[in-house]
């Protein structure tokens, strides 16, 4: 398991959010999700659209936002 899987899965899971959640939050495929969260390299723009789709769920919950390099992606 990667940096990166170990965090975009802890705060995925640390709010309640399915693989498939965030798959529909970013607009992408829960393959794409889980391959990058295996740390399998992912186009900036679909970077992009997990981070956008995280930081949604996270204003959702009250939490702060996290960036691209909190998330240290593969891209």
């Amino acid at each position: 398991m990667s940096v990166m899987s170990s965090q975009l899965k802890q705060i995925r899971e640390g709010i309640g959010l399915s693989l498939e959640g965030l798959a529909r939050r970013s607009g992408i495929s829960a393959r794409t999700v889980r391959n990058a969260e295996d740390g399998k390299r992912v186009s900036f723009d679909t970077a992009v659209q997990i981070l956008q789709g995280l930081n949604s769920a996270l204003n959702d919950v009250g939490k702060q936002s996290v960036s691209i390099d909190d998330l240290n992606l593969v891209v």
